[in-house]
């Protein structure tokens, strides 16, 4: 990795994700059409824009998972008894081309194999990246905790093509990170990441290796964080964080109507989950808020659904808070805090 200069940035779209960049090296393997759809990413959620499909799939590949995280809202619904969300397990690569092609026939430009579960227990994951890449996908990346990615894994992900891997990294501490990823050691994970480091250098420099943690409003994590500042400096592109918010329904309580708010993710992505429910946004675990099935009905027609644009309609006139969902949701408050 070159030398780098450290850049901590926050945008206005995203504004969940507080980042650390230490190296853009990957950004000179990017085309035109990457720098587009980047641009492209922020802009629409601020024109409020409504493209004919959208920019990303978020696809939930399985929806099992090999730890019991806490924080997690995955491990939540395992521990409630009266959650009766139906359970699929795993996309098959029949049903998984069938979305790529879809998605690639309507001009979409980036996936994410993940969605709560953890992707790399999937045995097709080096297809799916593998055949979306062939497709034409400009962005593929997913979301793990790195316990299962071994150096072998990782020469194949990477010659598949995949684009970028953000691990979950939630404490230098041993005791901590152990609290926080229930079932793994800090060591087999740092040793995983750090042999994916090594093959992307050496072979591999477009791939984009991001680590981050669930920040909690304690100097506990702050310090965990900064600590990971020094672990980390040098060897992965960027260090990031994302403030914990309560996943537990019953916990979960309604914020007051931010003025102004109107969510990005309406204008940006949509969430496929393993059970075939189609959500529109990143902390939707319960399935409050389906628009559609993917199982029975054609991605395009989902994405322009009478229900998909009066929750759209909804936001963008000021009235989120009539949602049950929105009004529980963290992000207007933390965009009223960070941007009002």
């Amino acid at each position: 990795m070159s030398a780098h200069h450290i850049e901590e940035k926050k945008e206005e779209v995203n504004y969940n994700a507080n980042e650390i960049v230490y190296s853009k090296d990957w950004e000179k393997y990017r085309g035109a059409d990457y720098a587009e759809y980047r641009a492209n990413w922020s802009k629409y959620p601020k024109e409020r824009f409504v493209s004919h499909f959208p920019l990303n799939l978020d696809i939930e590949t399985t929806d099992l998972c090999n730890l019991k995280c806490p924080m997690c809202p995955r491990t939540i619904m395992d521990a409630d008894e009266d959650n009766h969300i139906v359970k699929s397990r795993y996309i098959d690569k029949e049903t998984y081309m069938d979305i790529i092609d879809q998605a690639v026939e309507h001009g979409v430009k980036a996936i994410k194999l993940q969605y709560l579960g953890e992707p790399l227990l999937h045995k097709d994951i080096v297809f799916q990246v593998e055949y979306a890449k062939k497709k034409g996908i400009i962005d593929v990346m997913f979301n793990t905790n790195a316990v299962l990615m071994t150096p072998e894994l990782s020469e194949q992900l990477l010659e598949a093509g995949i684009d970028k891997v953000f691990v979950s990294f939630d404490a230098v501490n041993p005791k901590l990170y152990q609290q926080q990823r229930v079932g793994t050691s800090i060591g087999v994970v740092i040793d995983n990441i750090h042999e994916f480091i090594k093959l992307r250098n050496k072979s591999y420099p477009q791939t984009h290796i991001r680590l981050s943690m669930v920040m909690y409003d304690d100097p506990v994590w702050q310090r965990q964080f900064e600590s990971m500042k020094v672990m980390w400096d040098g060897l992965v592109d960027s260090l990031g964080y994302g403030v914990f918010n309560e996943r537990h329904k019953d916990l979960k309580h309604e914020y007051e109507k931010v003025e102004g708010f109107a969510c990005e993710q309406l204008f940006q992505r949509m969430f496929l989950k393993c059970n075939g429910n189609v959500t529109v946004c990143c902390v939707d675990g319960d399935d409050e808020y389906v628009v559609g099935n993917w199982k029975e009905e054609k991605l395009i027609d989902i994405w322009n659904s009478p229900k998909y644009q009066e929750i759209r309609e909804l936001h963008t006139s000021g009235n989120y808070d009539k949602i049950a969902m929105c009004r529980k949701c963290f992000l207007p408050d933390l965009y009223n805090k960070t941007f009002k």
